[in-house]
């Protein structure tokens, strides 16, 4: 008879966890993305690519830029990159890219790109990474979690999770 009243407190914490979630631990929000940000400038950052270059967002000035916000153990995100590396090669000589972070060590990052033949700036760093992402909205630290940036380098649409190519390639053509 002990298992049921167990069984109801596991389930209650659950429940409990699941609101704490849903709700955020911000005091003044209760959102766990801030998609307040849409519209505003894009916050500028710089990090290093897997090949050892410097990346500046600032750079991208004049293209229509994707951000995807990665990681190789995510499975989602794994998922989109074939995707990514497909649309990379149809829009890149019309002023678009993608900007891959991923939120790993280098050797990973640069290991699972170079085997996948990601065609786009992919760059790396757990903290650094993990810093832009919030910045940029992402209190729930979320994965994959992506920023379409203007030409003019306006956010124009943050997206949480798994992006369709068939969306992202309306979206594309919309703002090209």
């Amino acid at each position: 008879m002990l298992l049921r009243p167990l069984h109801s407190l596991k389930v209650l914490t659950h429940s409990l966890l699941v609101i704490l979630l849903l709700t955020g631990c911000e005091p003044q929000s209760n959102a766990l993305f801030d998609l307040s940000q849409e519209g505003s400038t894009a916050q500028n950052f710089t990090l290093p690519t897997i090949e050892g270059e410097t990346l500046r967002l600032s750079d991208y000035k004049g293209k229509l830029v994707l951000l995807n916000f990665w990681a190789v153990w995510c499975p989602p995100c794994r998922a989109e990159i074939p995707d990514f590396i497909a649309l990379q090669k149809k829009y890149q000589a019309q002023g678009f890219t993608f900007i891959g972070i991923g939120l790993e060590n280098l050797k990973t990052i640069k290991d699972y790109s170079q085997r996948v033949g990601i065609n786009y700036p992919v760059t790396y760093g757990q903290q650094a990474g993990h810093l832009i992402t919030a910045a940029y909205g992402n209190r729930a630290k979320a994965l994959p979690y992506s920023i379409l940036i203007s030409r003019d380098q306006k956010i124009l649409k943050i997206y949480a999770g798994l992006l369709s190519p068939t969306r992202l390639s309306k979206v594309i053509e919309q703002h090209l």
